[in-house]
């Protein structure tokens, strides 16, 4: 094997293991605050712990309406030929009041501003921002 197929084959790898990693579903918006990681899954209380108060709160209500099939389990009066009766879900609307918050912390003009994103008080998303100031 010559030099250059070497190099063109740690090139290859080098580029499947960063098509793996961005396949891999990993948050990259996680961000450390005071040596501590923040995450998605996190509450906030684990946030105000890690990092202490943000610069900017704010706070909005949702009213989703999801479709759900689990109340409860009827048996249909259909007669099949190999089933002496089926079994179905009645699908009923639940609706659901969501708290959702955005906070930002604006980590100095050397690191990006990040908006941390809670619903019913649990990190959903971290987005990252511009520099601070």
């Amino acid at each position: 094997m010559t030099k250059k197929d070497r190099v063109l084959r740690a090139k290859l790898l080098i580029f499947l293991f960063a098509f793996l990693l961005i396949l891999s579903g990993k948050s990259w918006a996680n961000f450390w605050c005071n040596g501590k990681i923040v995450a998605v899954g996190d509450t906030r209380f684990d946030i105000l712990h890690k990092c202490g108060e943000p610069d900017f709160k704010e706070r909005w209500y949702e009213n989703w309406i999801q479709r759900d099939f689990y109340p409860d389990l009827f048996r249909s009066e259909r007669h099949h030929r190999y089933r002496e009766r089926e079994l179905y879900r009645e699908p009923s609307l639940v609706e659901e009041i969501v708290v959702i918050e955005e906070w930002i912390y604006n980590l100095g003009p050397a690191r990006f501003v990040r908006y941390v994103i809670f619903e019913n008080g649990v990190v959903v998303d971290i987005r990252t921002g511009g520099y601070g100031y």
